[in-house]
């Protein structure tokens, strides 16, 4: 029996790694997006200019674009809500080996 409550609590844990990893990559990706818009436009744009003034106008293709997705706020909600979907899906996804443990726990007892 001990064995179960062990086998139910690592196939808990191993949810919960799984949902961690998902969460994380998501809003990884959302940080990373702006790094890798102004990293090819600073490549784009020194094709044609120098070094600094290239940086200069990847810096503005940036504020530009994020001045352009800050107005969008339904697009700002449904990036966020995405997330904060995800935690608490994970969240009810890791609960739902709770009963299981208190079985298992039980017939240790």
């Amino acid at each position: 029996m001990k064995f179960n409550l062990t086998l139910v609590k690592t196939f808990q844990f191993v949810v919960s790694l799984l949902f961690i990893t998902m969460v994380l990559f998501y809003f990884g990706v959302l940080l990373m997006f702006p790094l890798a818009v102004l990293w090819y436009a600073v490549k784009i744009a020194s094709l044609l200019t120098p070094t600094v003034i290239s940086v200069l106008i990847g810096i503005a293709v940036l504020g530009y674009l994020g001045l352009r997705v800050s107005r969008m706020t339904e697009l700002l909600d449904a990036l966020l809500g995405i997330g904060i979907d995800l935690v608490q899906f994970g969240y009810k996804q890791k609960e739902r080996f709770d009963p299981i443990i208190e079985q298992a726990s039980v017939k240790i007892a």
